[in-house]
C-alpha cells in the first residue's frame, strides 16, 4: 500500500498555512547583536517579499516557517547574515593618501575607497589601519519577527513594492489589462522606478508599467490664495 497521496496532501496543507517564496507580507521586527544585546535595527509593519532577497538569508528562511499572526525569535549565524570576518579586508593605507584628499583620519571614521566602505581602526607611524568588513560581519544576530498580514491584491502588492524602494506609501495604482499605472510624487529616482517596474513584471506577470508624476500647487499657496479672495 502506498501512502504517497496522504503525504502530498500533507505537503499541500503545509504550503497553504506557511509563507511561500514570492508572498507579499507585512512584518514587524527587532534585531540585536547576541553577544552584546545591542539593538541595531527595528521596524513596524513594513512590507517585504518573501524569498526576494529583501532581507538576510537567515530571516527569509525563518519567514518560510511562519504563519500570519505568528511571532518568532531566531538566531541568525554570520553565514546567513553579513558573513564571517575576513582578515584580508583589514588594510594598511598610507596617511599620505588621506592627506591627498584633504582628510585627517581618526579612529572610528568611515571611509570609502575602491567602491568599498570601511572604518578607521587606528592611526600610527604614518599608516592608517582600515577595516573593510561589514560592521556586523562575524556576529550572531537575534531577530524577533512577527508576520502581521499577507498582502493579497495586485494593487496592494504594487503599493508595497513602491514603499519598499521609496518609503512612500500614499500612491495611487491602477491596473488595466496587463498594464499598471502608478502615480508618484515628483523626483523619484529613476533607478528606483526601474527596480519597481522589473519586480512588478517579474512577480505579477504584467507586461507594462507606467509611472505618472503629479506636480501640485503648494498647499501654503492654495491657503494664501483662498485667504486673499
Amino acid at each position: 500500500m502506498s501512502y504517497k497521496p496522504h503525504y502530498n496532501l500533507f505537503k499541500l496543507l503545509y504550503c497553504i498555512n506557511y509563507m511561500q517564496n514570492n508572498d507579499f507580507i507585512r512584518i514587524t521586527f527587532e534585531s540585536k547583536i547576541k553577544e552584546t544585546g545591542h539593538k541595531f535595527d527595528s521596524a513596524e509593519d513594513i512590507p517585504i517579499v518573501v524569498g526576494g532577497g529583501y532581507s538576510l538569508k537567515g530571516v527569509e528562511e525563518t519567514l518560510l516557517e511562519m504563519k500570519v499572526g505568528e511571532k518568532k525569535t531566531v538566531e541568525v549565524v554570520p553565514e546567513k547574515a553579513f558573513g564571517k570576518r575576513n582578515a584580508a579586508l583589514v588594510k594598511l593605507i598610507s596617511i599620505a593618501e588621506f592627506r591627498r584628499h584633504g582628510t585627517k583620519p581618526v579612529p572610528g571614521m568611515t571611509v570609502d575607497a575602491d567602491n568599498k566602505r570601511g572604518r578607521v581602526l587606528s592611526v600610527s607611524g604614518g599608516r592608517v589601519r582600515v577595516d573593510f568588513n561589514h560592521p556586523l560581519a562575524g556576529k550572531i544576530l537575534v531577530y524577533e519577527i512577527e508576520v502581521k498580514k499577507k498582502i493579497e491584491t495586485p494593487e496592494e502588492k504594487i503599493k508595497s513594492l513602491v514603499e519598499i524602494f521609496t518609503r512612500k506609501d500614499n500612491v495611487n495604482v491602477k491596473i488595466i489589462g496587463k498594464e499598471a499605472e502608478i502615480e508618484l510624487p515628483p523626483l523619484v529616482n529613476s533607478l528606483f522606478k526601474k527596480k519597481i517596474a522589473d519586480e512588478i513584471i517579474r512577480l505579477l506577470e504584467l507586461e507594462r508599467v507606467k509611472f505618472v508624476e503629479i506636480f501640485e500647487k503648494p498647499k501654503e499657496q492654495k491657503i494664501q490664495e483662498q485667504t486673499n479672495k
